[in-house]
């Protein structure tokens, strides 16, 4: 076997940029020996559309079941220096764990759960990963590298062995490259997006960086002071975030902190860490190294002047556990839903977790992570609710469900003297489960308007009862769960209760918001697509699925970017998604940065990274690291978080009776129907309202904040005269502030703000877009264009400014027939070439600097077009091939 010695360049600041470091490059079927069998089920030639995604198109495979010998394979390598190597191998998903080591040394496992530090998808259930093996001090010249497979005797297993690698310097996985290789792979009309290893040096024309505290919690824990999240100065802030998972933490340290540098470089200040830590053999307990790895997390990301949320429990997590912890044998669903909010064994062992996650020893803090000012958040519980369509028969034990009655039976005693009295207050009906000392609950579909509308009077007055009894304990458990993390755990940041959604948001939205009252924050979740079908589109994307690209900019009733607030309160998105498939997602992070600023939201949360080198390799569901999402990030970022876009006063004040929410009046929650149904009846038109408020409009979240108030009199209810901002006949919006415009009609949205200029959306059809500074002019079908200040002067004023240019994204040779997918393609994602003038009106500038930057915001040799017009200031043609441009004046 020939093994080759090159050069690349290093990837972490320790290093000059530019300097170089060796690699050993070894390919898996390339062994000198083994005992592999020739043929095999998952051999390269068994997928010969995608066996180009193979390091030299081919690996060392087998499958079936294990014989009496242990399949092996040796490779005769020559190590050129003496010195400590990282060793990573590029193997078949979790399968075919295998012990490994150099000459004579103790052997060393890969593990089945070794984490997978990328992911590329050669077929259906096939899928090739990098896994970073471990550290290993080598001595120079010749030396025998050997791998066994773990499979015992008669065991059904399949493995794949892509390549190896021994770096010196840091590595960063990139499908079947090698270290400082990109393959300029693109489909016509479109540019490769490839960022190389990133070495955050101080070149570095756009770096936000210095956006962020040196470290988070340098001066003590986030507070919240009403409706605001300040710093212990007392100044303001924002948080534009990320998901991250427990996969993403538990990578190589090098990694994670790779990852906290690149967020923070693209302005990135939070992120939410969102996963299991339980033990799978004992769920009552947190798995130790998890926690580590959590611990190590959070310390990383400090470093970086990032906070963290931490959302520990989610339902879904326990599926297949909850049969040890009992009462979901033989059930089909095993997710605990809504048990959490009134069993006490699991409110104990709810407990029990919070109090090992955040009393453990952190040897990373010295502390715990209960005193870590870094860990700004805690979640409660995600996505669960008494008000949701999981509670429900089929997903709650009989068990647990006769528990939930006998409280309500109680509940009914103490608020009537005894169940008949109740019976006789509803008038009457008695459900079939009743009887005289104990009242049946009624399942989540009865508590929805189109029930209640069908439902007698006798009926609807029991489950007027029944929500104030749901909504009383989930908020009960919410207080309680609140009080044991700062009393029992010593936590001593914020606490948010949940974020889940209701079956009817007109009658139930505003009492779930209610019940997460008893914490610091008020959270919720959205998501935009288009529609999307096929097995498993929930959650992926594969070939054979159908979907049809849908613009945000032509929906703003369907966005998620509509909150209703709850007054006094900071507002946060925990989960907030653009999702695959879809070529327009420009828009998204435009208009999260544009409209969330302007409402006066403190946290957008984008859900979800995948991927700790910010490099998605392929289509995925729920992509963040993608070039239109977090290539993205840096002007969004900028606008959000430095408040470039004014928050407007309130365009609706609604104060709820809480007595009225729980006798089913509802809400004047913003409907979602077709814009052109709602009735002026209800909104009326040239003047704003005092009083009562009947009807939301859809789009009065994109004039101003909707807020509603808990209170005793809603004739104290406001509206502005929204009519003055909405004309639905040119379907356009404008924002109180004035600074915000969106013709949804066209499908463009413009941003008009001091410091921050841009627009998104069909821009070759809208034409010339003039702004106050700018001036745009595109012929791209679909794009974002964002000019923004660097130096926080107004842009008329600014010595230095970034531009930045999103158009369609798509992995390299994605393919569709009739929106049916045929080929999902693979990296590197390409993105639509740009075809932009853009001027600047600055006038009494003698001259320019116009640098095209590259995907890690490096300075490049691309010229770019300057023209200086004395009456119109400079004319820029952007380079094609460049998201970033950065301005200089002379």
């Amino acid at each position: 076997m020939i093994v080759r010695l090159l050069l690349f360049t290093t990837l972490l600041s320790t290093f000059a940029r530019g300097a170089t470091a060796p690699y050993i490059w070894w390919e898996g079927e390339a062994a000198g020996e083994t005992n592999f069998p020739n043929r095999d089920t998952f051999a390269a030639a068994t997928f010969p559309e995608t066996r180009n995604l193979l390091s030299d198109g081919d690996w060392l495979t087998a499958s079936g079941k294990q014989g009496k010998q242990a399949l092996f394979a040796r490779y005769d390598l020559n190590i050129p220096n003496p010195g400590t190597y990282d060793l990573w191998v590029r193997k078949f998903w979790s399968h075919g764990p295998f012990l490994w080591r150099f000459g004579d040394a103790t052997w060393r496992e890969c593990r089945e759960d070794a984490p997978l530090a990328d992911d590329t998808p050669l077929r259906k259930f096939v899928n090739v990963n990098w896994v970073y093996l471990g550290e290993i001090h080598l001595n120079g010249g010749a030396t025998r590298f050997e791998v066994r497979l773990l499979a015992s005797e008669g065991k059904e297993f399949s493995a794949g062995l892509d390549c190896f690698v021994l770096s010196s310097a840091a590595f960063v996985p990139n499908g079947p490259l090698k270290p400082g290789e990109r393959s300029g792979k693109a489909d016509e009309g479109f540019f490769p997006f490839e960022p190389p290893a990133d070495p955050f040096t101080a070149d570095a024309l756009l770096d936000l960086r210095a956006l962020n505290e040196k470290e988070a919690g340098q001066s003590g824990f986030i507070r919240r002071d009403g409706a605001r999240f300040l710093m212990p100065d007392g100044k303001p802030v924002r948080f534009w975030a990320v998901n991250v998972d427990w996969h993403t933490a538990r990578q190589d340290r090098a990694s994670v902190d790779y990852l906290a540098r690149k967020l923070a470089k693209l302005g990135v200040n939070m992120v939410r860490f969102h996963s299991s830590l339980l033990s799978k053999d004992n769920p009552s307990t947190i798995h130790p190294t998890k926690l580590e790895e959590l611990q190590y997390f959070v310390a990383a990301m400090k470093k970086r002047g990032i906070y963290t949320e931490l959302s520990f429990y989610f339902p879904i997590w326990l599926n297949q556990e909850t049969v040890a912890l009992g009462g979901y044998e033989g059930q089909k669903n095993r997710s605990p839903f809504a048990v959490l909010f009134f069993e006490p064994w699991m409110q104990a062992l709810h407990r029990a977790w919070a109090k090992q996650i955040l009393k453990a020893n952190d040897p990373f803090n010295g502390s715990t992570l209960a005193k870590e000012p870094a860990l700004a958040l805690v979640e409660i519980v995600n996505e669960d609710s008494f008000f949701f369509w999981t509670f429900d028969k089929t997903k709650i034990p009989p068990r647990y469900w006769q528990d939930l009655e006998n409280l309500w039976s109680n509940w009914l005693i103490k608020r009537y003297g005894s169940v008949e009295k109740a019976y006789e207050a509803w008038g009457g009906g008695r459900e079939r489960d009743d009887r005289n000392d104990h009242a049946a609950i009624l399942e989540a579909w009865h508590m929805t308007g189109k029930a209640v509308e069908k439902a007698g009077d006798a009926r609807r007055r029991r489950i007027s009862d029944q929500v104030r009894f749901l909504a009383g304990t989930q908020r009960s458990f919410y207080e309680d769960a609140k009080r044991s993390l700062n009393e029992d755990c010593g936590y001593r940041g914020m606490v948010v209760a949940s974020n889940w959604t209701v079956t009817d948001p007109r009658l139930l939205s505003a009492l779930e918001r209610y019940t997460y009252t008893t914490g610091d924050v008020i959270d919720r979740h959205g998501y935009f697509s288009g529609p999307h079908e096929g097995e498993g589109a929930g959650w992926s994307v594969r070939v054979g699925h159908t979907f049809e690209s849908r613009a945000a900019v032509r929906a703003p009733q369907d966005l998620p970017l509509r909150v209703e607030q709850v007054s006094g309160f900071p507002q946060i998105i925990s989960e907030l998604g653009f999702t695959q498939p879809n070529a327009y997602r420009a828009d998204g992070v435009f208009l999260s940065a544009a409209y969330g600023a302007l409402q006066g939201v403190d946290g957008m949360f984008f859900f979800a990274v995948g991927n700790n080198y910010v490099r998605d390799a392929a289509m995925y569901k729920f992509a963040v690291t993608s070039p239109a999402i977090s290539g993205a990030f840096p002007a969004a970022a900028l606008t959000y978080r430095r408040g470039d876009v004014r928050e407007a006063e309130p365009a609706v004040r609604q104060v709820l009776k809480l007595d009225d929410l729980f006798a089913l009046k509802g809400s004047a929650a913003s409907s979602s129907t077709a814009l052109d149904e709602l009735r002026q009846r209800d909104v009326p038109a040239g003047v704003s309202v005092e009083g009562q408020v009947s009807k939301i409009d859809p789009l009065a979240n994109y004039v101003g904040p909707v807020v509603e108030t808990m209170g005793d009199d809603p004739a104290k209810s406001s509206q502005q005269d929204l009519s003055r901002y909405i004309d639905r006949e040119k379907k356009s919006v404008r924002s109180l502030t004035g600074e915000l415009h969106w013709d949804y009609g066209d499908g463009v949205a413009r941003m008009n703000t001091p410091r921050s200029q841009g627009a998104a959306g069909f821009l070759a059809k809208a034409g010339r877009v003039e702004l106050d500074d700018v001036v745009i002019e595109s012929s791209n079908a679909f794009a974002t264009v964002t000019v923004v200040s660097l130096d926080g002067e107004p842009l008329k004023r600014s010595n230095k400014l970034l531009i930045q240019v999103m158009t369609q994204e798509q992995p390299f040779g994605f393919r569709t027939e009739q929106d049916r997918i045929t080929n999902l393609g693979s990296a590197p994602f390409g993105v639509r070439k740009i075809a932009t003038k853009l001027t600047l009106k600055w006038r009494g500038v003698t001259g320019l600097k116009v640098s095209a930057l590259d995907e890690n915001g490096y300075a490049t040799a691309k010229k770019v077009e300057v023209k200086h017009q004395e009456a119109s200031g400079f004319e820029l043609i952007l380079d094609p091939t460049s998201i970033y441009h950065v301005v200089s004046r002379q």
